[in-house]
């Protein structure tokens, strides 16, 4: 006869989210920074270094697909994400 195997009630079959390594968020970290300075250092209206952390982004968003070999999908799902219009 079979032993019965324990099961775990705070497993499931979903796999947890992928977190950031360690290049991504040293990423992130220098675009934030770079843009408060621009905003508090050069004068930068908020505006506009809001509308340079964006483009920064769908930058980001475009190399990364481009060189992961991201599919279409993917690619064309973050861009329409990025140009939707403000709700």
């Amino acid at each position: 006869m079979p032993k019965p195997r324990p099961v775990s009630c705070v497993e499931n079959a979903t796999p947890s989210p992928r977190r950031l390594g360690g290049a991504e968020a040293v990423v992130i970290i220098v675009v934030i920074t770079v843009t408060a300075a621009l905003v508090a250092v050069v004068g930068m209206p908020l505006p506009l270094a809001l509308q340079l952390l964006a483009g920064a982004g769908l930058t980001a968003v475009l190399v990364v697909g481009l060189l992961t070999g991201a599919t279409t999908r993917w690619l064309r799902t973050a861009l329409s994400a990025f140009l939707a219009p403000a709700a």
